[in-house]
């Protein structure tokens, strides 16, 4: 049985253990933790959500176990006028590093791409990486 807590705590250390070993240079942030200095922050990050979007009773027995379910957004902000080489690249490492991984009691499933945002002289490229985990 995991929490969110646990969750979240394991994919955030997965994740940047890893993407700071491939990518030492490129600043991730996660959620709601600070706010991202667009002026200052070079001319590319990567930006991690981990939501929580359901949960189902497994079982009719009196203790039942919950199955639940989240989503992990990945954006990678790219400056505009750079092309899209270099983000595509990085989300298809952020890819082979998630897909189809058991990581701290999460079980991570197909990563799909979501598309292409352009905003404020900004253009991200999205990956989500759907994941189940047991209450």
């Amino acid at each position: 049985m995991t929490t969110e807590v646990q969750v979240r705590d394991a994919l955030v250390t997965y994740i940047d253990a890893e993407w700071k070993s491939t990518y030492p240079t490129v600043k991730v942030f996660y959620e709601n933790t600070i706010k991202i200095n667009l002026d200052s922050v070079g001319p590319v990050f990567l930006r991690v959500v981990i939501e929580f979007v359901d949960s189902i009773r497994q079982g009719i027995d009196p203790s039942p176990n919950t199955r639940s379910y989240g989503d992990i957004l990945l954006q990678v902000f790219c400056k505009d006028g750079q092309g899209t080489r270099d983000a595509l690249a990085k989300i298809g490492y952020l890819r082979d590093l998630l897909k189809y991984r058991d990581v701290g009691g999460a079980t991570l499933d197909c990563p799909r791409v979501r598309g292409t945002k352009t905003s404020n002289g900004w253009t991200s490229q999205e990956l989500v990486v759907p994941f189940t985990y047991w209450q």
